[in-house]
């Protein structure tokens, strides 16, 4: 929506795991060494855990994308599976006829399969993601899969990605074989302060911004406080003030802007506020609630500009008439949320709730 605007030649803050946005802090350098190192060591087990959004998936994508082509690759992410589908699955990807009855079967079919690839000089590598979703019976059925050997290396190297929950699991007792045969691990952390201004200023280089200094200097500490440095909530909240900034028709994002953005994220619950206080429509001293006249501050500048737009004759007003009536819808559902929490709201909105047809 606003990539014209600042000359990108593509959104630089989607969510998808792209891996040629793969900004490589020293944390994320470590995790790719580590993972590179227990597949080029032949480690049966490598395990990465890290928080939601720290870039987990866009590093094994990554990995992914570097293997030599005689390396056969399963990347499986679908994990609320019992071990039979779960063992389905994996022979689906790995394009083995999986036309058989019985766990049994299954597994002496991908077991002949890790024989022909191991004759015909390919290695075999199982990518699972999400794997804190993982049953205990279903990493049992994984570790068996790691026992397929030629009695010198194994003939399935097992990536393991997942959130913090995945080292719990791991730590049951029932798992302890498993847990002895991971050969390597890794546990990503969020992006610390000084990374968060490089980090975007990568992303908006990889998207072809004429200038990476789209963002004040100013903002970086104050994404980062708002976002703890989790490379996802940085996406979310960047997208949203680059998306606030061109419907102010302003150059770049300044502090200032991405204050408001920080606001209304909240009202939304996008993010946690730092400090959260308790919200009224109306103050005690007869005053708006400061979060509504952030919203009704930012309808009223876009307002103005539609009505520049509309002047000039530019046709390319869409984008703002959808920011408008997303702000007014965002200004409609927290008054309804203050009146069901039994907050006094302006007699006109407690009227008419609805600011838009």
């Amino acid at each position: 929506m606003y990539e014209r605007h600042f000359g990108l030649r593509e959104n630089p803050f989607r969510l998808q795991a792209n891996p040629d946005y793969l900004y490589l802090s020293p944390k994320h350098d470590k995790a790719l060494a580590t993972l590179e190192y227990g597949l080029a060591e032949r480690k049966g087990f490598v395990v990465l855990v890290g928080e939601i959004g720290a870039g987990k998936t866009t590093l094994l994508n990554y990995v992914l994308n570097r293997l030599p082509e005689e390396v056969n690759v399963a990347f499986v992410f679908h994990t609320n599976l019992n071990k039979s589908e779960f063992l389905e699955l994996i022979l689906t990807e790995f394009e083995v006829d999986s036309a058989v009855d019985g766990d049994s079967e299954r597994l002496y079919a991908l077991y002949d399969f890790l024989l022909e690839e191991h004759r015909a000089g390919r290695r075999v590598v199982l990518m699972v993601d999400e794997a804190q979703n993982l049953a205990a019976d279903v990493l049992e059925q994984i570790r068996l899969l790691a026992n397929l050997e030629t009695g010198q290396q194994p003939l399935l190297q097992i990536i393991l990605a997942g959130q913090p929950g995945l080292r719990t699991t791991l730590g049951q007792p029932a798992l302890e074989q498993l847990r002895q045969r991971v050969g390597v691990t890794y546990h990503l952390m969020p992006l610390d302060e000084a990374d968060v201004g490089d980090y975007i200023r990568f992303r908006l280089t990889k998207a072809g911004a004429p200038s990476a200094e789209l963002f004040e200097i100013d903002a970086f500490p104050v994404i980062y406080q708002h976002t703890r440095g989790v490379p996802r909530l940085i996406n979310k909240l960047a997208d949203a003030a680059l998306l606030a900034a061109f419907a102010d028709d302003l150059p770049r994002v300044t502090a200032a802007l991405l204050t408001d953005v920080i606001a209304e994220q909240q009202l939304e619950g996008e993010i946690q506020p730092v400090e959260a206080e308790p919200a009224a429509a109306v103050t005690e001293t007869g005053g708006v609630d400061p979060a509504l006249s952030l919203l009704l501050d930012r309808v009223s500048r876009c307002l103005e500009r539609l009505e520049e737009a509309v002047r000039r004759g530019d046709e390319h007003h869409t984008a703002l008439q959808e920011e408008i009536r997303d702000l007014l819808h965002r200004m409609d559902v927290h008054l309804e949320r203050l009146a069901d929490a039994g907050h006094p709201i302006p007699a006109p909105a407690a009227k008419k709730r609805s600011w838009f047809p």
